[in-house]
């Protein structure tokens, strides 16, 4: 992953006046909180595993430790937003100016190891693993044959749902795209779902609809028909 500087890790804004001098974000009336941004480390796996599973309560917590897994060692760009220190928000992208052949060799690996883990039962209680993994191939090649040419992805974006509409979700977003740009990247791409994540907020923040489909993974993990929505975000 590129080095940042320290201004960078240290960063903080004001969360209700989206100034760029302070920060602070209001909680249920209580005292103002402080925000910040930091890179990913290892220990907000489980905290991350918190958030996916108050976001999507119906998967089961074993396809959330995978998942995370998944996202963590298929990213070139892992920034968390913690208030008080305690980790509320995540995105996960890559940009493919930012991928090496060996960091294209880890993604691989990464998915493999997921896949067999999930095999072996090494995540915990997983109904019909065989079919799980089925499904899992056949949603990535799917968003493969529906996905536009684009410079880069956001893999993984999710808030705590406590802290949901308080700015979170766009200053992490901008940050995103902020680096996107540097990267000389020029369109970017969000594989999203309905039921289950919130697809209004990409189109407030402008991404555009690009195609749709049904989406064999998540319908099967969340029991009912689930649609799978391509956005995409021209960043230029």
């Amino acid at each position: 992953m590129p080095t940042r500087d320290k201004s960078f890790i240290e960063s903080s804004i004001v969360l209700i006046s989206m100034s760029e001098s302070s920060s602070a974000v209001v909680k249920d009336g209580h005292s103002p909180e402080t925000l910040s941004f930091r890179e990913y480390r290892p220990t907000d796996s489980q905290r991350f595993v918190e958030i996916m599973a108050s976001a999507w309560p119906k998967l089961a917590r074993s396809i959330h430790v995978a998942s995370v897994e998944w996202y963590v060692g298929s990213a070139t760009w892992k920034e968390t937003a913690c208030v008080s220190d305690r980790a509320v928000g995540v995105l996960f992208g890559k940009i493919d100016s930012d991928i090496t052949s060996l960091g294209r060799l880890r993604i691989f690996l990464t998915h493999l190891t997921v896949y067999l883990k999930s095999l072996f039962g090494l995540y915990g209680r997983l109904p019909h693993r065989l079919t799980f993994i089925k499904r899992g191939i056949s949603s990535e090649r799917k968003i493969a044959i529906n996905s536009p040419e684009v410079d880069g992805e956001i893999t993984f974006f999710a808030v705590d749902t406590a802290y949901r509409r308080k700015g979170i979700g766009k200053a992490l977003m901008g940050r995103f795209i902020d680096h996107a740009k540097k990267k000389g990247a020029r369109r970017i791409f969000v594989y999203t779902t309905d039921p289950g994540s919130d697809w209004a907020f990409y189109e407030r923040y402008g991404f555009r609809k690009h195609n749709s489909f049904q989406d064999s993974f998540m319908s099967f993990a969340w029991k009912e028909e689930v649609t799978a929505i391509i956005y995409i975000l021209d960043v230029e």
